[in-house]
């Protein structure tokens, strides 16, 4: 599997369970009431972490896309190189 392809799948996945567990960051109400779609808000919470420390308590790593992202590059990278053995 491409790499690129993988990590476009974990981060689909990581926003479909923020969405769910904590709610308001894909669809969002905006200023005039309208519940929608919001780029600018996925963008931002993604990045997030990497401005805000309360995001690496231990209680909120789950939510945490960089994290996500680290540990699922080294189950990656384990996982083809256990193929390759």
């Amino acid at each position: 599997m491409n790499y690129l392809f993988f990590i476009f799948i974990i981060t689909v996945l990581f926003l479909i369970y923020v969405e769910f567990s904590v709610g308001g960051v894909v669809y969002r109400v905006d200023a005039s009431g309208v519940k929608g779609f919001h780029l600018s808000n996925i963008i931002h919470y993604l990045i997030d972490p990497l401005h805000n420390r309360f995001l690496w308590n231990f209680e909120l790593l789950d939510v945490n896309y960089i994290f996500v992202l680290i540990v699922s590059s080294i189950l990656y990278k384990f996982k083809f190189d256990l193929i390759m053995i």
